[in-house]
């Protein structure tokens, strides 16, 4: 059973990070290799894992036992409630439901759900988040593969609570520094984009902040360059080729941005380019 704490209240943190299935499996692997993942954490006031992330974390008693770990060790590590998202928000319900409308818009099955479960003629007809959030979750109709212990994997919906997080915290609180999502998972980066463009409309009375993000990969490029792994590392760790999107400043001084597929081989050389930063 994990030891997260639960979060209930904001109390003035400006440097926060939500924390995703796939890099506390990477952070799991690096201290699995002998290196210190937890440095990767330290710069944080508070982090959050949503509930829907934390019961894919807990598909493996590795990834829950490092996070429990993370917890004594001291880091300021929460779960937090889908059922409770509104009460970060003023409990403005429809403001939620446009944000969730937002985060999901994308996904075609998870359109159909709420425009037939959820969505009423008169938005202030609307149910309370804290039912119809947590029975979205129940009755996902996106299932995935099931998991040794028998539980059907509930496809995106890590993903998709990431995203509605993201944006109530961003949309807000302006007083937050930095927001930073750590996954590797390209629909969670997908998802955030689509949602702030969406809600641009939406909230053209706000201000949001930034959302970033660190990848593995990313990771990867911050150990490196700061002396805690070799490039015989980097090779180790990272087992697959994927998509990176970075930039790179040209010779006349402008900024290229480029997505593209790269091998273990051509991601070593890329970070060893000081003029390369990595995005995603």
């Amino acid at each position: 059973m994990h030891k997260l704490p639960e979060y209930t209240q904001y109390h003035n943190e400006t440097n926060i990070a939500l924390l995703d299935n796939s890099s506390i499996a990477f952070l799991q692997q690096l201290k699995r290799f002998g290196f210190a993942s937890e440095t990767l954490l330290s710069n944080y006031d508070v982090i959050l894992v949503p509930n829907w992330v934390l019961e894919e974390v807990c598909d493996s008693q590795y990834r829950e036992d490092f996070i429990n770990d993370l917890v004594d060790f001291g880091f300021p590590i929460y779960s937090i409630s889908e059922g409770k998202y509104s009460s970060f928000m003023g409990d403005e319900e429809i403001n939620l439901y446009k944000i969730v409308q937002a985060a999901i818009s994308q996904v075609a099955e998870l359109k159909k759900y709420l425009r037939q479960n959820v969505t009423r003629d008169d938005l202030l007809d609307l149910d309370e988040s804290s039912v119809w959030l947590p029975l979205m979750h129940q009755n996902w109709p996106i299932p995935g593969s099931k998991t040794a212990s028998g539980r059907t994997k509930k496809k995106n919906a890590g993903e998709i609570s990431l995203t509605i997080l993201a944006e109530v915290l961003s949309w807000y609180y302006p007083m937050i520094q930095s927001l930073t999502v750590l996954t590797q998972d390209s629909d969670a980066y997908s998802f955030v984009g689509h949602a702030h463009t969406f809600l641009e409309k939406e909230f053209s009375d706000k201000i949001p902040i930034t959302v970033t993000y660190k990848s593995n990969d990313f990771m990867l490029c911050q150990l490196f360059r700061s002396g805690k792994i070799l490039l015989s590392d980097v090779e180790q760790l990272r087992k697959d080729s994927r998509k990176v999107t970075y930039t790179q400043q040209r010779p006349d001084g402008s900024v290229a941005l480029i997505t593209e597929k790269l091998d273990n081989s051509a991601f070593g050389q890329l970070i060893q380019e000081r003029s390369i930063q990595i995005i995603f």
